[in-house]
């Protein structure tokens, strides 16, 4: 064999190794872009799941609170209902005393 044509297969292999290694670094790059795609999704993730326990701690709160508006609404309606009875009691003893006086 020749030098040039030894130079030749040389250059040619050295080509087909750049295409070659062009092409793996072209696919190293775009793994890397993908995990950094992939680490930013799971960091919103992880910011959604903060935000979510954040909404369900609120909503707990408020139902507590609910609760307790609840129970002092009912506690009302109890006292409001015994004053009913009590009012109803005066107004038919009025009368009874009004009739019981004209009677006589």
């Amino acid at each position: 064999m020749d030098t040039s044509n030894l130079e030749s297969l040389l250059s040619e292999h050295l080509k087909a190794d750049k295409s070659r290694l062009d092409r793996i670094e072209n696919k190293i790059d775009k793994l890397s872009e993908t995990v950094i795609a992939i680490a930013r999704a799971e960091e919103k993730l992880i910011n959604l799941e903060v935000s979510r326990n954040s909404i369900l701690d609120t909503l707990e709160d408020h139902e507590e609170r609910l609760d307790k508006h609840e129970e002092r609404l009912n506690s009302g309606a109890s006292t409001i209902n015994g004053i009913n009875k009590i009012f109803w009691l005066l107004i038919a003893a009025a009368i009874a005393a009004a009739v019981g006086v004209g009677v006589q």
